[in-house]
């Protein structure tokens, strides 16, 4: 990946995400009244705004929505993959797509969480293509 030199802003609302995220386990919000699942973390539920999300562990499986391949100008380091990916649980959510060639991207194409290590505190979710099951 790319070398980062801005982690991401680590709040008290995703504070449980980023958590995670150095455990290897890829978080989402749920509804715990409508069990309908959000993305980006909130502190209410976008379903039931008067509610507080609840924290569930996502598949961690999706699909390639759309993408883009970022190129650098001036600067070191090679181009990389943005990417809208749909997750099975029905969310976006926006992230790096690692491992697959330019020429083999396309919508629809699965994929699945890993996770890169920015530093000692900080793990960033990246996707990568699925293998069969």
């Amino acid at each position: 990946m790319t070398s980062m030199t801005t982690p991401p802003v680590q709040d008290e609302t995703s504070a449980p995400f980023w958590e995670a995220a150095r455990e290897g386990r890829f978080l989402i919000q749920r509804c715990p009244e409508t069990g309908r699942f959000q993305w980006y973390p909130r502190a209410h539920s976008i379903h039931a705004p008067h509610a507080r999300p609840e924290w569930v562990e996502a598949s961690g499986r999706g699909e390639l929505l759309t993408y883009s391949v970022v190129h650098r100008g001036n600067q070191r380091g090679d181009p990389y993959v943005c990417a809208l990916i749909r997750l099975e649980e029905g969310v976006t959510v926006f992230s790096r797509v690692e491992g697959v060639a330019e020429a083999d991207l396309r919508a629809g194409l699965p994929l699945a969480v890993a996770f890169h290590q920015l530093d000692e505190t900080t793990s960033l979710p990246v996707f990568r293509p699925r293998t069969p099951d």
